[in-house]
Formats: structure tokens, C-alpha cells, sequence
């Protein structure tokens, strides 16, 4: 058992907790409460990243992005998040979309998003999946013809015509690129009538919704993808028509292990802050990390971080060992490291007693943003279900 990185990913997890100290961490509190979403959301960090190559990370060297694995990309992923969790998270997205981009798309559809994907700094993608009425429906799947998707695309002529409305989209707002899933088979649940197609902003028909104000991961956008008889071109399916859902799983492993990256390493600011802030603060005659009652606390903070870290490495690394990856690892690391992550920020509040609870804290940030994954990339009770077939 060799735990040891490479020189790259050593590299690569250095300029990322860097550029996470420099340059989201400064300004991250400030964004997070600022009340309009499109101020709040960090354009010039953003910016600053993609220009150190981070936004690329996922695109592979032929693609002229730094072909990275699943596990640099959770490296990377973790010391984002410990600047802050909603960043992470932008880049996330779009290095997960930067998967399927990879694995579904034709020769003709890289040729016409490529260059601007490599060239424009701003370039962030998204999935659309989920709706009002389809969330797990979705995940699990409940396969049945009334259940799922029912944003359609029917075809017509030489194209399809979709209507209907997603919600709750990462990167939706920003994205240039999205790729989204329709239903083209009513008649049929989604595993056998769902299909994916390129979208971009500009297609007459389609535009942004409302931005979905949330508790936490504020420095990243949810949105509405609202279709209204937009016209979509055959040549931008992606996907043999009614078969996404078999895309999907074939090209995207690792999506759930990637999201837990961004947790654990919001889970472990919270852990390093409630560290320094014990060893500060003094209480009956001494820095209360000497009381068990704290320094039980911190001891299990450690210890639940250490065992997640070294799950989700794990994880990450079996995606590309040919034969060794496993559905079930991938859903349950991601229950496992979301969990531990809640219970991390939770004592890490607590060492902080009531100073913790005020919003001048650092800790009710770390709170609300570590909330999101217990139901974010998927709600822990369905990666329980999905994970049990494979039991």
C-alpha cells in the first residue's frame, strides 16, 4: 500500500492551496454575504484560477487541458474548498461536465466548443437534470413512464423542439455550455426515454431562470433553465436518442466521490479553525484544548477527517484502475464524507461555544455550507438505495 503522491499532484495541490490562501479566502466572507447573487458570485477569483489552469484540470491533454485523474482532481477539489466550499464548487461543475464533454461528444461538436472552452476564462459548464418533479426520480431511477424528466424534446425536421423548466442547476446563470437531459420517449421511464443535448445560452427559446438563493455554497449559482419551444439541432445530441441514462453511467464515474472532495475540505477549515481557537482561548487557568470536554471533541475531529480523506483517496484512485472501481464505493464515499464532514463542523462550532454561533465567527459559514452535501450531487438516503444492488 503506497500512500505517496506524485511530484505532479503534489504540485498541483500546493498551487491550489495556495491560490485558496491568497486569493479566495480574502474575500470569500465579505462575497458570502453580500445579497445580490450576480455581485456576490467571485467572476475575478474565478478568473485568477482558470488563468493558473485549474478550470481545465479535467479536459485531457489531448484536449488540451491537464488530463487529470479522479484523485488529483479530489486533491485539488479539497484545498479549494478550504478557501471556500461555493468556488470549489464552480470548478467542480465544470470539471465534471468536462468529463462528459470528453466521453459523449463527436469530432464535429469538440471542434465548434473547444477553442472558446480553452481560450475564454469565463467558460464554466453545467448539467441540467433535475426539475420541480424529478430529483431522486431521477438518480435512483423510479423507472416508470409518469416519473422523471418531463422537460421534453420532440423531434421536428432536422431538430427537436424542447419545452419545460429545470431547477436547482450548479453553474446555472453562468454556464456557456450545458448539457442537459430530455425526454424523448414519454412513454417510457428515463433509463429507456431520456436523451442529452449541447445547450448554450444563445439558442432562441432558452434562457436562465431565477438564481435559487441558498443558505450555504453562496459563492456558487443554482438556477432555473427554463425551455420555452426552443429549437435544438440533431447535431447537438449528444447521446443515441432514449439513451443517456446508459451514457451516463458509462462515462461518469467518480462524480460523487469528486463532490465529496469540496466537503472535506470545508469540513477541515472548520477543524484547523476550532484547533487555533482552542489553543487561544483560555479558560480555567488554562487553553481549553488541555479540557477532555474540548480536547475529546478535536481528537474525533481528527480522527473522522483522517478516515474520510483516506476513503475518498481510495475512491478516487479505483476510478482508474481498470476492474477495481465500484458503484457502491463512489455513492457510499460520498454519504460517509458528507456525514463525517456535518459532524466535523458541528464540534467544531461547539469549541467555539457561543463566540461560534455569531456570524462574525468563522464557524456558522462552515455550518451552512457543509449542510449542502448531505443532499447535494444526490441526498444520502438514495446513494444508500443505489448503493444496495450492489451489496
Amino acid at each position: 500500500m503506497d500512500f505517496t503522491l506524485t511530484p505532479e499532484q503534489v504540485e498541483l495541490q500546493k498551487r491550489a492551496h495556495d491560490f485558496a490562501a491568497q486569493e479566495i479566502r480574502p474575500v470569500a466572507a465579505a462575497l458570502d454575504r453580500e445579497p445580490d447573487p450576480m455581485k456576490r458570485f467571485p467572476w475575478d477569483v474565478l478568473e485568477k484560477g482558470s488563468r493558473l489552469g485549474l478550470r481545465t484540470l479535467a479536459l485531457p491533454k489531448a484536449l488540451g487541458g491537464a488530463g487529470c485523474d479522479n484523485l488529483t482532481l479530489c486533491l485539488v477539489g479539497e484545498e479549494l474548498a478550504w478557501g471556500d466550499m461555493g468556488t470549489a464548487v464552480t470548478f467542480d461543475q465544470t470539471w465534471k461536465i468536462s468529463h462528459l464533454f470528453d466521453k459523449l461528444t463527436n469530432d464535429g461538436q469538440k471542434e465548434r466548443y473547444l477553442k472558446s472552452i480553452l481560450e475564454d476564462h469565463r467558460f464554466h459548464m453545467a448539467v441540467g437534470m433535475t426539475e420541480e418533479t424529478a430529483g431522486s426520480d431521477n438518480i435512483i431511477p423510479y423507472d416508470s413512464p409518469d416519473a422523471g424528466v418531463r422537460t421534453t424534446a420532440v423531434r421536428e425536421g432536422d431538430g427537436w423542439i424542447a419545452n419545460g423548466k429545470k431547477r436547482y442547476i450548479s453553474n446555472g446563470g453562468i454556464a456557456k455550455l450545458c448539457i442537459v437531459a430530455m425526454r424523448t420517449d414519454p412513454t417510457k421511464g428515463v433509463s429507456q426515454g431520456m436523451t442529452y443535448f449541447l445547450i448554450t445560452p444563445d439558442m432562441e427559446g432558452f434562457r436562465y431562470g431565477k438564481i435559487h438563493e441558498k443558505m450555504g455554497q453562496r459563492l456558487s449559482l443554482n438556477a432555473e433553465l427554463i425551455f420555452e419551444n426552443c429549437r435544438i439541432p440533431d447535431e447537438n445530441r449528444v447521446t443515441e436518442v432514449n439513451r443517456a441514462m446508459e451514457a451516463r453511467r458509462q462515462f461518469f464515474p467518480g462524480s460523487n466521490i469528486e463532490a465529496a472532495a469540496t466537503v472535506l475540505g470545508t469540513a477541515r477549515a472548520a477543524y484547523e479553525d476550532a484547533l487555533t481557537h482552542a489553543r487561544s482561548r483560555i479558560q480555567g487557568g488554562r487553553p481549553i484544548i488541555e479540557h477532555q470536554a474540548i480536547g475529546f471533541m478535536l481528537a474525533d475531529c481528527f480522527a473522522e477527517y483522517e478516515a474520510s480523506r483516506r476513503l475518498l483517496h481510495y475512491a478516487a484512485w479505483t476510478v482508474g484502475q481498470k476492474g477495481l472501481y465500484d458503484p457502491k464505493m463512489g455513492f457510499m464515499t460520498k454519504c460517509f464524507v458528507s456525514e463525517s464532514s456535518y459532524r466535523i463542523a458541528t464540534r467544531a462550532l461547539e469549541v467555539w461555544g457561543g463566540t461560534g454561533y455569531m456570524t462574525d465567527a468563522p464557524m456558522e459559514k462552515y455550518m451552512r455550507d457543509v449542510t449542502s452535501f448531505l443532499h447535494s450531487d444526490g441526498t444520502n438516503q438514495v446513494m444508500r438505495i443505489r448503493s444496495m444492488k450492489f451489496l
